[in-house]
């Protein structure tokens, strides 16, 4: 038997109470089931010592969901399984949402305890066991906020007093202590401790000799150099000396971790736990690596003694560092260890702030190449000297690196910012202005005062027929060049003129066209500027051909546009729907000749401005309406609303549809206004309907279903007591109510709606669904992997119902069937058997509710595939299969 788990069942039925207690601890001994028919009742039955708690959804007062919130405000974690007959997507939902652990619909027959009984054993193994990963982790993160105190601490009173106060902050240890050997007087002498000890340390001495208070497990873990681990205090014969005065303070186990580094020990750390058989291989292995680190910590402070007044008063920048590496060996961090006051000055980082911290905390944008050249030196042993850029800090520096051993180096720094920023900023400018020129849109040509081409861009050569690369103009005269180009205009000779003219009056032109001889506009531009040895002249071509030719080509389609509009308003004006022009900014609307035909007024009776219809429109839907058709108008887009008007005292509905324009820069709404009376009133009827339907489903769910579950579940037993051969069929039509119920549910609730659409694999759904039918009859075979657009709920409803109907027809011939599933293309997919098959005359009535052919049939099974497939937008027939079966074929399916 495993360790007990105490389940706490809320429900109203205590027949059921009792039932589902008898079948959970038939299941297995390790169950005690306390009982509650009320959630307050269960509150208060609620404790400690509760593993699970199993509630019922629907009950008096405080129903499941509000129990499930009660219990998560005082435990967060506790498992919480929702077992209810009123099983719906939307309360599933809302447990989900909740915090549920587990969802479970009631269901007939005893297998139902069988799939409980395995939700809790499941939900209570994974409460336990994030319980103890909880634990290991605020070890893990103990070990962490030591090694973090290892590289802080520079002496070895304050590491171990810190190291004391970090492990007894929290869970799991309640004590700790460190201590050393002290040769003289035989005695392992405490040197810090930290948690609630309570005078332990007082009252308890340990020797070095071979004595009852030498053998315990500190001097064990000395000696060895090892671990020592006492799972129990109260067994453990070698705590004997101890045990009286660590069970007075709630001490249960212990453990002994020997600080030591290379072959030199530096002392032992003592940790108590408050629990019994507390360490496992992990924790184990934490605390040995703690201790490792440990040591070497303490003998880093005491080498560190040895250089550190050198390193205060260096005047150069010295900061020490620790490589880190991952489990190949390879450096993927360094951390400050220390730094001088100099390397503050040097690189405006405060070591107060740094030390501790790894450089991609500190410089999150540093270049891995400056890690990989850190390991080399750490690593392998080789200095080294190089400049480097750190961008996150705006500077440059020349640094040299020297390793120290045992993956710890120095880096002296000297700030070289200065002298590279002037070289720096004339290349970076050397180059935007190179790039810039490079790829400009537009043709740029550069002349000095003696006409001398400076520079010319690619677009420029473009512009003309030059016989030669843009940077072989540079050099070249710029009069001679305009010579070679004139005859590629419409007018050589105005064009040489013009030239002449603008620099003699050295005034800014921008956007003057010249015509080219092949048809094309150039546009040119022309700015003169001073250089350091004269002046200088910019020009600038561009050719807007195939800008003009847009112009002249939207003028055409504007004036199209504008007769378009005028015969739009003509058909708007003879059109049968009613239709508006409405001008916000001035109130005025134009209404159409149809306003009468929906309204059953004269248009002309209604003052046309916006405030005088809205008065049509009832008070109690007056500020949705405004409100809708204003924040349209606000974002300058359409809308569709439905809304009554009272134009004569009569009430009708109507379905307003706009669009918001702009015209010459103020708002412009032009819509049409259609009589949705009818259609009003019969959505709204049907609305109705489906509220007593759901109220239906509601009685059919838990005023059947509760007294059902009960009754199958009593059954079940008296028919393992008693052997009366009535036992059988009463089990039997037990289970055909079971059928009836599930199927009217599915139909009532499910059958016409589906929930999200997301591509579902088949073959994952096939295997459920062959899973349920229970039948070692049925073969189901997917001849190829695809997946169907739907929900998969609903898709899931579909293959069960398929299944069971090809295993039902089967079974009353007795023999096998074998279920095929493949794809029709990428349109459909078929589902079919090799058993009796539909006749043809039967085939147009197997979807009507209540058709069977089968004695143990409900007659609801293939209805609600069908009501699923239309509800996707498929269509579903019926045929032969190739074996002579049944073959549903189903189309209009998005396959993949």
């Amino acid at each position: 038997m495993g360790k007990p788990i105490r389940v706490l069942h809320v429900d109203d039925e205590p027949d059921f109470l009792d039932l589902v207690a008898t079948m959970l601890e038939d299941e297995a001994d390790q169950f005690v089931v306390e009982r509650a028919t009320t959630a307050n009742e269960g509150l208060g039955r609620l404790d400690e010592t509760i593993d699970c708690v199993v509630s019922d959804y629907e009950m008096p007062g405080l129903d499941g969901l509000d129990l499930l919130a009660a219990v998560r405000e005082e435990y967060p974690d506790l498992p919480f399984i929702l077992y209810t007959a009123r099983g719906s997507e939307s309360i599933a939902s809302e447990a989900v949402s909740a915090g549920v652990t587990d969802y479970l619909e009631k269901a007939g027959g005893t297998e139902q305890y069988t799939v409980l009984a395995n939700r809790i054993e499941n939900a209570v193994g994974q409460y336990r066991a994030s319980k103890r990963v909880d634990t290991l982790d605020r070890i893990r993160s103990t070990v962490r906020d030591v090694n973090q105190e290892l590289v802080r601490s520079r002496s070895q009173a304050e590491l171990e007093s810190r190291i004391c106060e970090i492990i007894t902050d929290g869970p799991p240890y309640e004590f700790a202590w460190i201590g050393g050997r002290d040769a003289e007087a035989g005695t392992v002498v405490p040197r810090a401790s930290g948690g609630d000890g309570d005078g332990y340390l007082a009252e308890v001495s340990i020797t070095l000799d071979e004595g009852p208070t030498g053998g315990g497990p500190t001097v064990r873990a000395l000696a060895a150099d090892d671990l020592v681990v006492t799972q129990s205090i109260e067994d453990s014969e070698a705590f004997e000396p101890w045990r009286e005065a660590a069970l007075e303070r709630g001490f249960q186990a212990s453990a002994a971790v020997p600080l030591s580094f290379e072959d030199r020990q530096y002392g032992v750390l003592n940790v108590y736990s408050a629990e019994r058989d507390p360490f496992d291989k992990t924790e184990k292995n934490l605390l040995r690596e703690l201790g490792g680190d440990i040591g070497h910590a303490l003998h880093r402070i005491e080498q560190e003694r040895q250089y550190r007044r050198l390193f205060e008063e260096s005047i150069n920048a010295i900061a020490f560092h620790e490589i880190v590496t991952d489990e190949d060996g390879d450096p993927v961090d360094y951390v400050f260890l220390d730094a001088n006051d100099a390397f503050e000055d040097a690189t405006g980082l405060d070591p107060a702030e740094i030390i501790g911290k790894r450089v991609t905390e500190v410089l999150p944008d540093l270049d891995r190449t400056f890690i990989e050249t850190y390991g080399e030196v750490a690593l392998e042993g080789e200095p080294t000297a190089f400049e480097y850029d750190a961008e996150s800090l705006g500077r440059r520096y020349s640094i040299t690196a020297f390793p120290l051993g045992e993956g710890r180096f120095v880096t002296t720094f000297f700030d070289v910012t200065e002298q590279h920023e002037q070289e720096r900023e004339l290349t970076e400018t050397n180059r935007l202005l190179s790039a810039l020129l490079e790829h400009l849109p537009f043709g740029v040509l550069v002349e000095g005062n003696d006409r001398e081409i400076m520079a010319a861009n690619p677009a420029f050569c473009d512009c003309f027929d030059i016989g030669m690369a843009c940077d072989q103009l540079v050099g070249t005269d710029c009069a001679k060049a305009a010579e070679d180009v004139a005859e590629q205009f419409a007018d050589p000779q105005g064009f040489i003129e013009r030239i002449e003219t603008l620099l003699d009056q050295r005034e800014p032109v921008i956007g003057e066209e010249l015509q080219l001889a092949d048809g094309r506009t150039l546009s040119r531009g022309y700015v003169p500027f001073s250089l350091a040895d004269g002046e200088g002249n910019l020009w600038l071509y561009r050719d807007v051909t195939d800008r003009k030719d847009r112009e002249r080509e939207l003028r055409t389609m504007n004036e199209q546009l504008a007769t378009v509009r005028d015969q739009l308003e003509l058909a708007l004006e003879t059109t049968n729907a009613c239709t508006f022009d409405w001008r916000p900014a001035d109130q005025e609307i134009q209404w159409y000749p149809t306003f009468e035909a929906v309204f059953g007024i004269d248009a002309s009776a209604v003052e046309p401005i916006f405030d005088a219809y809205f008065e049509m429109v009832p008070a109690d839907h007056r500020e949705r309406v405004r409100t809708a058709i204003q924040a349209a108008i606000d974002d300058g887009t359409g809308y569709d609303l439905t809304y009554p008007v009272e134009p004569g005292g009569e009430r009708i509905w109507v379905r307003e549809q706009a669009q918001v324009m702009t015209d010459e820069g103020e708002p412009r709404v032009v819509g049409t206004i259609t009589d949705v009376t009818e259609l009003t009133e019969y959505e709204r009827r049907l609305e109705r309907q489906n509220e007593r339907l759901d109220e239906f489903a509601e009685v059919i769910s838990h005023d059947l279903r509760n007294p059902l579950n009960v009754a199958f579940g009593r059954a079940e037993l008296l028919a393992e007591d008693d052997e009366s051969p009535h036992t059988g069929p009463l089990l039997d039509a037990l289970e055909r109510m079971e059928d009836i119920v599930g199927n009217t549910l599915t139909l009532a609730r499910q059958g016409d709606t589906v929930g999200e659409t997301e591509p579902v694999p088949v073959e994952p759904v096939v295997e459920e669904c062959a899973e349920m039918i229970d039948s070692e009859s049925a073969t189901v075979d997917v001849a190829e992997e695809f997946r169907i657009r739907g929900d998969r709920d609903r898709i899931r409803h579909v293959f069960e119902n398929l299944f069971s109907n090809a295993v039902e027809h089967s079974a009353e011939d007795g023999g096998d069937v074998t279920v095929r599933i493949d794809r029709i293309d990428d349109h459909g997919f078929y589902v079919a058997d090799d058993g009796q098959g539909i006749p043809a005359d039967e085939r147009a009535a197997i979807f009507d509710p209540g058709f069977t052919t089968t004695r143990e049939g409900t007659g609801l099974g293939l209805t609600i595939v069908e009501r699923i497939a239309e509800a996707h937008d498929w269509d579903v027939s019926v045929a032969e299969s190739r074996e002579g079966g049944a073959c549903f074929e189903f189309t209009g399916v998005d396959i993949t």
